[in-house]
């Protein structure tokens, strides 16, 4: 094949650069939101928003406030970022381009997600705030910003592979995908519920964890925390097998290559889910957690960009070597 015809221009090779960059720095942002509401910052403003305390920039703050506002602030600058992306992609490519329609699921994302940010705050859905209103919230928050790391990472790989044409996946194949994605989905979703119920009643021992899981009298997000780890152990035992059925179905060396590397981030996170159910959730494996769980979305996006794709592999190693 000639050179000329799987080579990128420069200049879009920077703008996949920065496309990746911009997935890590969402991945940074979320892991912040994450501190905001392990620190008990979440009403740092008070109900004030975009404003806090009526204030830009407030004056002899506590360490609450500035971390609330740090975080809106991480977040305002995203939203700047995304537009400038979309303004950069829309410029570079053609109508109905796939870096085009990523670009603009990356901007409703970030609508959607800014727009449910500042409901829980005006809602006074944060800290210890027990209405039961944050069952639907906490959940639609973690999908909506899983959607939005999705959006992005399909736009880095769009930019990255800009000249790649579509392939068919088998049926069968697809269906493991879209089981993989839909069990990852259902793990969100109660991860956020046990991760609210661990928030307000936390555990000094797995015997006293379960008197408050089973008691009448606890939150009903304490009393669900139980149904993450028992689905995501059902799903360890299924998520592997899916995975290497993947790999092997995948066409191309890339495709395979991302579906291996998806399978030892999705054993890692079992791993590190397990340590921290038994070790009480400690706040650095809370992190580490969540880090694992959008590393998961990251590699998980990339494999199946890549098993929809046919990337030669001389084109593969000319734009990725372009783009280091």
């Amino acid at each position: 094949m000639n050179s000329s015809v799987v080579q990128l221009p420069q200049r879009r090779n920077k703008l996949a650069r920065l496309a990746w960059a911009l997935v890590w720095y969402t991945v940074l942002v979320i892991l912040w939101g994450a501190w905001v509401r392990i620190s008990h910052s979440g009403d740092g403003c008070g109900d004030n928003w975009p404003l806090c305390h009526g204030a830009a920039i407030p004056v002899d703050a506590g360490s609450k406030t500035w971390i609330e506002i740090s975080h809106r602030y991480s977040t305002a600058l995203y939203g700047i970022f995304v537009v400038c992306l979309l303004v950069a992609t829309w410029r570079r490519f053609s109508a109905k381009h796939a870096a085009r329609i990523w670009s603009v699921a990356t901007l409703v994302f970030t609508v959607t997600e800014a727009l449910i940010g500042r409901q829980l705050v005006k809602l006074g859905l944060v800290d210890q705030s027990t209405d039961l209103l944050r069952l639907i919230v906490m959940p639609l928050h973690l999908v909506n910003t899983s959607a939005l790391l999705v959006s992005v990472v399909m736009l880095a790989e769009s930019l990255s592979f800009a000249r790649s044409s579509r392939r068919a996946l088998q049926p069968s194949t697809r269906w493991m995908i879209w089981a993989f994605a839909a069990g990852v989905l259902v793990l969100l979703c109660s991860g956020a519920v046990a991760a609210l119920g661990s928030h307000l009643a936390p555990s000094s021992s797995l015997s006293s964890g379960l008197a408050k899981d089973w008691s009448a009298d606890s939150h009903l997000a304490v009393r669900l925390r139980l149904l993450h780890p028992f689905l995501a152990l059902s799903f360890a035992l299924l998520g592997p097998w899916a995975l290497v059925r993947w790999s092997v179905a995948a066409p191309g060396a890339q495709a395979k290559a991302a579906c291996r590397r998806l399978l030892a981030v999705f054993c890692a996170a079992i791993i590190v889910g397990v340590a921290t159910l038994l070790l009480l959730a400690p706040v650095w494996l809370k992190i580490a957690h969540l880090l694992l769980a959008n590393v998961l979305i990251i590699f998980g996006t990339v494999a199946f960009f890549r098993s929809t794709r046919d990337i030669p592999d001389r084109a593969f190693a000319e734009e990725v070597g372009d783009n280091r």
